[in-house]
């Protein structure tokens, strides 16, 4: 059984069908995000028009409670002020698939491109923008192909994609091409040496941030280091990880002092990536950094905690709530930052922009400003999660 949650106007209806899936048959989540308009958000919490006209407007006698439950539903559906009302006189919709993953490894990234397709639509939904969206387990990347099938069947022909599989994203890339559609490309880029795509790009310069990273460790080490860089099982398949080691090694030699470890791949478990670490404490009593490449840097810092060695300087990426007092406390000295939820606004408004206002973009790669997070500046971040 294929289960959709459609969310119009952020009422839920569940409808339960059957459906022949591309491999089998699975559970799936989709919602459909659009604006509400005062009648409906008085029709959902029981308070009149005039009564919320009141409360923005900030004048006549409402009681404290009343006005809380007020904003409290404007901001819960998104209500802004229609400054623009053509698209919605003409009854123009313009909707944008997007379709990215959960991951128990990952978990910050669904929330904070949630928050950034929320502010999209906060934005440009008096405009007719609609957002179907889905997300699949990053375990079973295959879903993803059926959830893009799904919204291709609904008419949707511009896509926000997140990836975790090259194969499967090919696929996809293939299948929507042929179809004549607009795609945005994630957090993740996908090319191909005979690539000619039009796609657009909305994520980090890898490699960038890998001579970042490197610069940051070789910075905090003396005259004489040695580096351990543990690294993610995904690395074999993902150009993105192999971009940023490349750049890290290559930035590193700069720093002459810095002597690197031999390099352990096929670190995709917790147990693992903790079991290496204190093994590799064990065996170089000397070892004066750790660059993580295993995107768990809450196991790799819990592991110099419990082994008494903090003074190892640790430099990785991504800022989420399970490192934060890691962070703050400079078990983990430094982490390379991007903004997801930026990310994904940007790539909404990319599309959104074409379909309704017909403005191309010549550049196809929007790279992200690459941020440090520090104890030092940690308190600036604090909430992004």
């Amino acid at each position: 059984m294929v289960c959709f949650h459609f969310l119009t106007d952020y009422k839920c209806f569940n409808s339960i069908r059957k459906s022949q899936s591309l491999h089998h048959e699975r559970e799936c989540l989709m919602e459909k995000i659009t604006r509400m308009t005062l009648e409906g958000i008085s029709a959902e919490i029981g308070i009149s028009r005039t009564t919320i006209y009141k409360v923005l407007k900030g004048k006549g006698n409402v009681s404290e409670r009343t006005r809380e439950l007020v904003m409290e539903a404007l901001e819960k559906y998104h209500y802004v002020e229609n400054k623009n009302a053509r698209n919605l006189a003409l009854n123009r919709q313009y909707t944008i698939g997007y379709s990215g993953f959960r991951s128990k490894s990952a978990n910050y990234f669904s929330p904070k491109v949630r928050k950034g397709i929320d502010r999209a639509v906060k934005e440009f939904g008096d405009d007719g923008l609609n957002v179907i969206l889905s997300e699949f387990d990053v375990e079973k990347p295959w879903q993803q192909m059926e959830d893009v099938e799904k919204m291709l069947e609904q008419g949707v022909r511009c896509f926000v994609l997140a990836f975790s599989h090259k194969q499967v994203i090919e696929k996809i890339l293939c299948r929507l091409r042929n179809q004549g559609c607009r795609v945005v490309l994630l957090s993740r880029d996908f090319e191909k040496e005979d690539d000619q795509s039009s796609n657009y790009y909305v994520g980090v310069d890898y490699y960038r941030s890998g001579l970042l990273a490197a610069e940051l460790l070789g910075k905090m080490l003396p005259e004489k280091g040695k580096i351990f860089i543990p690294v993610t099982g995904e690395y074999h398949n993902n150009q993105d990880i192999q971009a940023r080691l490349k750049g890290f090694l290559e930035k590193i030699k700069e720093y002459a002092g810095c002597q690197i470890l031999p390099v352990v791949h096929d670190l995709s478990e917790k147990e693992a990536v903790y079991r290496e670490i204190c093994g590799c404490i064990e065996r170089e009593p000397e070892l004066n950094g750790i660059f993580d490449l295993t995107y768990q840097l809450d196991i790799v810092a819990r592991a110099l905690r419990e082994r008494g060695r903090e003074d190892i300087k640790l430099v990785g990426f991504d800022l989420f709530k399970e490192i934060e007092q890691e962070v703050a406390d400079s078990v983990i000295d430094a982490v390379v930052y991007q903004e997801l939820s930026r990310q994904a606004y940007l790539g909404m408004k990319l599309l959104f922009e074409e379909m309704c206002y017909g403005v191309y973009q010549e550049k196809k790669k929007f790279y992200s400003k690459l941020e440090i997070v520090t104890s030092g500046n940690l308190c600036y971040f604090k909430g992004e999660w």
